[in-house]
């Protein structure tokens, strides 16, 4: 049995990221990680300007990969986007971000599969499939949507069939012809394409269950056709929603993903897992401090992700609006992050889309 202060259960940028903040109080920390090293993820790639400044306080002064200056909606020939009113965002490899994150100094073990955790007393023990057991008095569930340690604890939730939608995410050698995200609607699906480098696009698309591998863009069939040579295999992950009794107890958190999540259409993820392993470094050991801090910081996200998801199955209203009023876009880009007023936001949005609504209920929209 191996004695460790903090055991953290998933190598990927929330567990790296908890890692390093808890560093930089003082507290030395374990990282297990089922997966062998350098680490991947179906992921959009894309942070956040919020996310960007949360990895130069967690070190990364200069963080990997390529700019982007916004986000920009297209739904057949309607355009709809703005810049970040803080800067651009940055669309980084998972690997080359989890090689960022990786500190010399951190104590950290790849290939290693949880088999089971129990509570004993004030700490947790917890075995791996290979017979390694370590006690611990803080265990961090860091091991994103299909938390082995959130489903030990018995904390997951079923998720509405309504809400059940899956990620796809390819690679392509190709010019990017966008510096903002470019988000195309179809009203059923979302694809998501990023300037991953010079000569390199991401895709990913976000749909509802019924389409495989070989349909997963059928959805939007121009694009296909302007889309260059795909690098690598077509990866899927889901269902992206995971809901959760709790996100902490005595001697035990979750976060980033493991934690609960809503919907990969607002590009949150990677933020959010930073700015939660930054709190739970500035609250430990005080996990209600903790608990009171991730709720202030996701409640922007689970409200304008709602909102988006309900947007973008109604593109021909909203892009109209959205298309016409930029500044509000950027306001929403914003709120999205937390960097402004919720009410305002999405008032004014509300305001401007009343009408298109109304006429939409009457029969009357185009």
């Amino acid at each position: 049995m191996k004695e460790v202060e903090i055991l953290i259960v998933g190598g990927g940028p929330a567990g790296l990221g908890c890692a390093r903040a808890l560093a930089q109080r003082g507290f030395r920390s374990l990282v297990l990680e089922r997966r062998s090293w350098p680490l991947d993820k179906v992921c959009g790639e894309g942070v956040m300007p919020v996310g960007v400044a949360a990895l130069r306080r967690l070190g990364l002064e200069h963080p990997p990969g390529q700019p982007f200056a916004g986000v920009e909606y297209v739904h057949g020939q309607k355009h709809a986007g703005a810049n970040f009113a803080e800067g651009p965002g940055r669309v980084i490899r998972r690997p080359d971000l989890s090689q960022a994150l990786l500190h010399p100094q951190l104590d950290y073990q790849d290939k290693v599969e949880i088999k089971h955790l129990s509570r004993q007393g004030s700490c947790f023990e917890v075995e791996s499939a290979a017979g390694e057991r370590w006690r611990c008095r803080l265990l961090v569930g860091a091991d994103g949507l299909h938390s082995r340690v959130r489903r030990e604890l018995g904390w997951q939730l079923p998720t509405p069939n309504w809400l059940r939608r899956w990620g796809w995410r390819q690679h392509y050698q190709m010019a990017p012809w966008n510096q903002r995200v470019e988000i195309h609607l179809s009203g059923v699906s979302e694809a998501y394409l990023s300037p991953a480098g010079p000569n390199l696009l991401g895709v990913a698309l976000i749909q509802g269950p019924g389409k495989g591998r070989s349909q997963w863009l059928d959805d939007f069939p121009q694009l296909r056709e302007r889309l260059g040579e795909p690098i690598g295999p077509l990866a899927g992950i889901g269902p992206l929603c995971q809901r959760v009794r709790h996100v902490a107890a005595p001697g035990v958190v979750l976060i980033g993903d493991a934690a609960g999540y809503l919907d990969a259409c607002t590009g949150e993820g990677l933020s959010l897992a930073f700015l939660q392993a930054e709190a739970l470094g500035q609250n430990y050991p005080d996990l209600n401090a903790y608990v009171r801090r991730y709720r202030k910081l996701v409640r922007h996200y689970y409200i304008v992700t709602g909102l988006a998801l309900a947007m973008m199955r109604f593109p021909r209203i909203f892009m109209p609006v959205l298309s016409r009023y930029p500044q509000q876009l950027q306001r929403i880009l914003s709120a999205n992050q937390g960097l402004a007023s919720l009410p305002k936001s999405l008032g004014g949005l509300a305001l401007r889309a009343l009408p298109a609504l109304a006429a939409e209920w009457l029969g009357l929209a185009p």
